[in-house]
């Protein structure tokens, strides 16, 4: 009963195994029932669906792999399904006439499908090329391309535009600064690992601490400069600028950790996770403060994601560091 059970979520009630276009048959239906959603619910139940249908997901395809091993078969379409209702979140954003908002669900589709099929985003092309993923592996590079496709249609809508752009840089870039600082830290005191065993060797004090320093000086800088509106409090101030800063290095600090828990040698690539670490960090810290709203995540995420892998591109290029990303 189980097995049939997982069987039915996972290829959404066994469509996706009478046809060749697997995720596209998915991916529509998502695509049919999140618009129905949006049109006759509120954002609330649209956000609890996405999670029910993100743990039964996750569910069958552990029950799928324990049966047949591990591997994003291509029957499987719960996660083109889950991709799919991610990428239709947009429409929340905006005050549509029901044509309107066909036609640019249609388009999200659209796009959604070339993302996941050409997987032209450095992050979907490198997962793709694990052939043996787990249930975890098998929904990320889906979840990425809705991420990717909410971002875009955003992009298309107006809603991001330079002046955006502009302020989500400069509140990324203490985390920026903090996150590069143990690469350039280049003096010979406090350069030993904090803890081998737990985060590998790279993991220095000197980098944690001076990531720190660092990336509050940076903020402290920023507000000085009326760059960053912030209260005129100079206490409170360092308070924010250390909660950027620890919040970067932090991140990465348990991405470190966890990639010594799945045994994944320091200094090897584990996409998006190497690229995203520190601005889930700062934006966990100083949520409770800012209170992002979920476009100002995902936008954060993919500019902070996209910089990081730049920066290590050109530090692996001219030899600051030897991780190539």
């Amino acid at each position: 009963m189980i097995d049939s059970t997982a069987f039915y979520i996972s290829n959404i009630c066994g469509l996706c195994k009478k046809t060749k276009f697997p995720g596209t048959i998915a991916s529509f239906i998502s695509l049919l029932f999140s618009f129905l959603t949006y049109y006759f619910f509120n954002k609330t139940i649209y956000v609890l669906l996405f999670f029910i249908f993100l743990a039964l997901g996750f569910w069958a395809i552990n029950k799928i792999h324990k049966k047949n091993g591990t591997e994003d078969y291509q029957w499987i379409g719960i996660d083109e399904f889950i991709g799919m209702w991610i990428a239709n979140l947009f429409l929340f954003e905006f005050d549509f006439h029901l044509a309107t908002a066909i036609i640019f669900s249609l388009i999200s589709f659209i796009i959604f499908r070339m993302i996941d099929i050409f997987k032209f985003i450095p992050p979907l092309h490198t997962i793709n090329e694990n052939k043996k993923q787990d249930a975890t592996a098998v929904l990320l590079d889906d979840f990425i391309a809705g991420f990717y496709t909410y971002f875009l249609m955003l992009v298309i809508l107006g809603f991001y535009n330079l002046n955006y752009l502009y302020i989500s840089f400069l509140i990324l870039l203490p985390a920026m600064i903090a996150n590069m600082t143990p690469i350039l830290i280049k003096i010979k005191y406090w350069n030993t690992p904090i803890n081998e065993n737990a985060f590998g060797k790279n993991k220095t004090w000197r980098g944690f601490l001076g990531a720190i320093v660092v990336g509050t000086l940076s903020y402290f800088i920023l507000v000085k400069l009326n760059l960053i509106n912030s209260v005129n409090d100079s206490s409170f101030v360092i308070l924010i600028g250390f909660l950027f800063s620890f919040g970067a290095i932090g991140g990465d600090l348990i991405k470190s950790f966890l990639k010594r828990k799945i045994s994944i040698k320091p200094g090897e690539n584990w996409m998006p996770w190497d690229q995203i670490d520190y601005v889930l960090g700062m934006i966990i810290l100083t949520y409770p403060i800012f209170r992002y709203d979920f476009s100002q995540i995902v936008f954060m995420l993919i500019l902070g994601g996209t910089i990081s892998a730049l920066a290590h591109r050109i530090g692996f290029l001219t030899k600051l560091t030897t991780a190539k990303q």
